[in-house]
Parts: structure tokens; C-alpha cells; sequence
């Protein structure tokens, strides 16, 4: 496992993750017009002939604060009132567009015959539906409107954009949806060597039916085909661009430049006749991975929240946790009520290993004894290994087994737990304002290396090994300065997990039954519990 964990550390981040490559029909990437802010305007900073004065106009529902501008008819400010910047309630909304420099949906066009209309030519068109946002553009022959429309309680938006072209020659180009997002700043590591869980910015797409966190934060893609949706994720919020026409013929591009990050999702590419007409139909995301408000984008957005190889059990413990929470109102509750109950249904499996590893213990003298006996005649020992292990009804990976089969939901539980939106700046007790935020005080962890230290003094050692002895006693130590940093919910779940091994280790040893527990009665039984 240690050789596994230190590959992955410094090789498995240089490996890059496959992309598609460009379908040789796509367009070349230098083709790309109107693909910065200014591309739309004759010269970067000036105004165009025509120029509409900027508006902000300022739109509200139950879960969004929401400023819209005329510059390029689009968002400038969007407010989550349900998770703030800090753990104090009167603390500010979190803004998803809270840095400089960051632009909302923008028009692009790619190979386009025509520049879009600048960003200032925009003005409002009134609108009699308060959930509804009109914004219109005219230039080089070309007239954009741009509606918008949403719902009171949900973080999805829907976009109509409608090309008319009143010249009199024929429109050509691939109009995609864009946003321009800046990178936040990595946290720096503690200590010299720890640092907390990233919760910088990284692409994210769906090609077909699969789904691809982008994981080289500084990679570049452009790709051609069936793409239903993008996006701009941190570790608990996202921003993602959905098409609502699918077709073989889509594209997408992830860019960087410095801190900027450029994603686009375009649609077919579209011919205008002159005074023809063009619509294109968009949907775009902007709220927390929380799966409920996902799903009703209705095109797979919920499996943004990346649980790897263990969606099928981490889905399921997700759903499980929620429960727990609706009967006791606090999430770190909820975290340890998960925690015991999978604990107790692996109760049968955690039994049947401690009695393999004991068995296996009990055999030490003889195992040793038999070395010292065929020490030059290894086939000879390891027939008379075999032969000892059958007489005594001893599996020498019946130990492990059990464990092995344990792995899966255990690494389920702590996805679910680190990607949490559930446990956001959620509190805990006392002084503990927030499970997604390092313990400020070190108590936990501290706590959790001296159960280690405790379920390694009462486990029993299939090993007379010293020195694995001495190896197994440090781990603790190193396990505790990995957990300093990391979100206090996910340490709170670890800990009880290993207090409660500790406490099955005991009673397993004093031959103390969970039914006799539960009928209040500590007496040890006369032989080891089998439950």
C-alpha cells in the first residue's frame, strides 16, 4: 500500500487523463472569433458607434441574489444566499462571480463570416414575467436577443438566443455559450509538508455518456462530438453550460492563460440566409453539487459529483447520511450515526477476521518451530505449514479477507463525506462552526492517533516481526499529521470508525456480546462472541 500511495504522489499527477482528439472536419483553434472580451468590439477598451450606456439590473429569487448587466447582456453578479463566505449567518452570500476579471455568458462564434455585435450595443427589451430577462444587439447586419428565464427555487437557468441576419449575404459560423473564470489561489501547506484539501477550479465535460474531471488544472482541449454539458467546478460548487441541442457535430474548448480559465460548448454550425432566421436553445447551472438540484437539469449534471469506482455504494450511504440528519438536525451527529451503523453491519465480517488473526497468533510457536525445522528444505516446510493450518481450521489470509471485503464501503464513506456539499459550513457543537474546515484546535486528529495506538496495542499480530512491529506503531503518528488539515467531518468519521474498532476489539477479547450490551448486561460470556 505504501509503495501504491508514494507512486501515485509523484507520478500518477504527471499523467495526463486521454482526451478526445479534434475530429480533422473541426474547425482549426485559430479560426475562433469573438473568443476574448474584446474580440467583438473594433478596438479592445473603446466604445462602438452606438454605444448604450451600462445598466445593472438587480433580480432575486429564494436561493439567488442576482445583478445583470447590459454589457453583453449578461450576468455580473450571482449571489447563493443558502452558503456564505464563512460560517457567521450574517456574513456575506458566496458569489460565483466574486473575481476581477471574470465574464458570464458570452456569445462566441467560431469561423464566423460576421463579428457577433459588441458587448456595449446591448440594451434591455421590458418584460412582464419577473422571471424573465430580454437583452438585444444589432451590428454588421446582424440582431442577437438574448432570453433569459428561471424558476424560484432552483439554480437552473434556460437561454434563447436568436440570430436574425438582415444583410444581405449569407451568414456562416459555429455559436457556442462561454465563460471566463479566474483561478483562486492554492492554499499554501502547513508545516512545511501538509496542506488541506484543493479547492481550485478544474474543467469538467460530458462527451456522450462518460463523464471527465479534467485533472491537470493547466491542460488545453478542443474536441469535437456529442457533448451535452461543460463545466467550471471547485470541491462544492458548479458552473456548468448544458445544450439542449445534441448533435455529433458539437465542440468544446478549455483554455488557460495565467489564472483565466476560458471554457465554450458551441452547437451545430449554422447557415443564415439573409434575412433568415437562427435560434440556438441553452440551460446553464450555477449553485452547489448538491444532487436534488442537479437532477433537474435532466441531462446527467449529477454525475458531476465524482465518487470514482464507488458511485453504486456511495449514492446509497449518501442518501443514508440524509436520513440520519433529518432525525437528529446536525450534520456531525449524522456523520457519527453513519459511521456506527456501517460499522455494525460490517459487525459479522470484523468478527469472523479477529478470529482468524487471533487463531493465526496462537499458531506463532509452531509456525516458528517448523522454520526452524525445514529452514533447508523449503518445500518440506511450507507441505507441513499447510498441514498445521488444516488441523487448526486456519485460513492465513482469513485475516485480510473479511478486511478486503470492507474496503469498498469504507472508501465510499469517505468520498461521500469529503464531497459533501451537506456538511458545508455546517456546524457541529461548541466551538466547532464548520465540518468542511480543519479541526482549529488539532483535537480530533490527536484523539484518533491515540485510538490507532490503541487498536494496534489490543489487534492481534500475525507477525513476530519486531521491526513490523516498530513500523506498525509509527503509523499512527503519520496518520495523525495527514488528518491535522483535512475537513473536520471527514477526521470525525475516521475516528469514530477506529474508537469503535477498538471497542469490538475489546469485546471480542473479553467475550462480551453486543445482545448482552443491549440488555444491559457486561458480564463476559464463557466463550468469544460470534456476533
Amino acid at each position: 500500500m505504501l509503495v501504491i500511495v508514494l507512486w501515485f504522489a509523484f507520478f500518477g499527477s504527471k499523467m495526463k487523463p486521454p482526451v478526445p482528439p479534434p475530429s480533422p472536419s473541426a474547425p482549426a483553434a485559430s479560426t475562433v472569433l469573438s473568443a476574448s472580451p474584446s474580440a467583438n468590439s473594433a478596438t479592445a477598451g473603446s466604445e462602438s458607434s452606438g454605444s448604450k450606456p451600462e445598466t445593472k439590473i438587480d433580480k432575486e429569487t429564494l436561493l439567488l441574489g442576482m445583478e445583470w448587466t447590459n454589457r453583453g447582456g449578461r450576468l455580473s453578479k450571482i449571489l447563493l444566499k443558502n452558503y456564505h463566505q464563512d460560517v457567521r449567518r450574517e456574513s456575506p452570500p458566496t458569489n460565483l462571480l466574486s473575481l476581477e476579471g471574470e465574464e458570464s455568458l458570452r456569445l462566441v462564434c467560431q469561423s464566423c463570416s460576421n463579428a457577433l455585435p459588441a458587448d456595449d450595443l446591448y440594451e434591455e427589451i421590458p418584460s412582464s414575467d419577473p422571471r424573465v430577462i430580454i437583452f438585444r444587439a444589432e451590428q454588421n447586419g446582424l440582431v442577437i436577443q438574448k432570453r433569459y428565464e428561471w424558476s424560484e427555487d432552483q439554480y437552473l437557468f434556460h437561454l434563447n438566443v436568436s440570430i436574425e441576419n438582415r444583410s444581405d449575404h449569407e451568414f456562416q459560423g459555429q455559436v457556442g455559450l462561454g465563460w471566463v473564470a479566474r483561478q483562486f489561489a492554492e492554499a499554501p501547506k502547513k508545516l512545511g509538508l501538509f496542506k488541506g484539501p484543493s479547492n481550485q477550479r478544474s474543467f469538467l465535460y460530458k462527451l456522450g455518456t462518460k463523464v471527465t474531471h479534467v485533472q491537470k488544472r493547466d491542460e488545453n482541449a478542443a474536441f469535437q462530438g456529442s457533448i451535452p454539458w461543460i463545466g467550471l467546478e471547485d470541491r462544492y460548487f458548479l458552473i456548468s453550460l448544458i445544450s439542449r441541442q445534441i448533435s455529433n457535430n458539437q465542440r468544446l474548448s478549455f483554455t488557460h492563460d495565467g489564472d483565466r480559465l476560458n471554457m465554450a460548448l458551441y452547437s451545430d454550425p449554422a447557415v443564415i440566409p439573409p434575412q433568415g432566421r437562427h435560434e440556438e436553445q441553452y440551460s446553464f447551472y450555477l449553485g452547489p453539487k448538491e444532487r436534488g438540484s442537479l437532477k433537474i437539469a435532466g441531462v446527467g449534471l449529477e454525475d458531476a459529483v465524482d465518487y470514482g469506482w464507488f458511485s453504486l455504494l456511495a449514492i446509497p450511504i449518501l442518501e443514508l447520511l440524509k436520513i440520519f440528519y433529518m432525525g437528529v438536525k446536525n450534520w456531525g451527529i449524522a456523520v457519527i450515526l453513519l459511521t456506527l451503523f456501517i460499522k455494525l453491519v460490517m459487525n459479522p465480517l470484523t468478527i469472523k477476521s479477529m478470529k482468524q488473526m487471533k487463531a493465526m497468533q496462537a499458531l506463532q510457536p509452531k509456525l516458528q518451530a517448523l522454520k526452524e525445522k525445514y529452514k533447508n528444505d523449503k518445500q518440506k516446510l511450507n507441505l507441513e505449514t499447510m498441514a498445521l493450518f488444516r488441523a487448526h481450521s486456519v485460513n492465513p489470509v482469513g485475516g485480510c479477507l473479511p478486511m478486503v471485503l470492507q474496503m469498498p464501503i469504507y472508501i465510499a464513506l469517505y468520498k461521500v463525506i469529503y464531497n459533501a456539499i451537506e456538511l458545508y459550513h455546517a456546524p457541529f457543537f461548541g466551538f466547532y462552526k464548520d465540518l468542511a474546515a480543519p479541526d482549529p484546535y488539532f483535537i480530533l486528529p490527536i484523539l484518533l492517533g491515540i485510538s490507532m495506538v490503541a487498536q494496534q496495542k489490543l489487534t492481534p499480530s500475525a507477525s513476530a516481526d519486531p521491526m513490523q512491529k516498530q513500523m506498525m506503531m509509527i503509523m499512527p503518528i503519520m496518520f495523525t499529521g495527514f488528518m491535522l488539515f483535512l475537513p473536520m467531518g471527514l477526521v470525525l468519521y475516521i475516528f469514530v470508525n477506529t474508537l469503535f474498532s477498538v471497542i469490538q476489539q475489546y469485546m471480542y477479547q473479553n467475550g462480551i456480546r453486543w445482545r448482552d450490551v443491549l440488555r444491559g448486561n457486561f458480564r463476559p460470556a464463557l466463550i468469544p462472541p460470534s456476533d
